[in-house]
């Protein structure tokens, strides 16, 4: 008998990494024009790829709009949340890109810290420097 090693299940990912990041903005790209939430992730999901694969920023932005009318990959949930964080302080609270990022990387660990959704948005309006 092989005798295996125990593995950690509650492996956890610092969210948001750089990668999380530039997905979000894509998504809330997408969010910005009126998208439902699928084809916002299928939007960033295209685009990411296209990135990825070294395609340039206008080539992304087509085929992120190409796939809007395709139903997304399933994604990890803390992107999920860190893309509603962001969203919600790009374009509801009118934030850049810089404030929105600080704005969501705040709640999103303040969540994980325990805070419920409104202790989540003050921390955010701290990281972003609204008092």
């Amino acid at each position: 008998m092989i005798e295996q090693k125990a593995v950690n299940i509650d492996i956890r990912r610092v969210v948001p990494s750089p990668e999380d990041r530039s997905y979000a903005e894509w998504f809330t790209w997408a969010k910005r024009g009126g998208a439902p939430v699928s084809a916002c992730h299928a939007a960033a999901q295209a685009a990411f790829h296209a990135l990825s694969s070294g395609k340039d920023v206008s080539v992304a932005a087509q085929m992120a709009a190409a796939a809007m009318a395709s139903p997304p990959l399933p994604v990890d949930t803390g992107r999920q949340t860190y893309c509603a964080w962001f969203a919600l302080a790009n374009i509801d609270l009118n934030f850049d890109q810089p404030h929105a990022h600080a704005f969501a990387t705040a709640a999103v660990h303040a969540l994980d810290a325990g805070a419920d959704a409104k202790g989540a948005h003050a921390a955010g309006l701290e990281a972003a420097g609204i008092k």
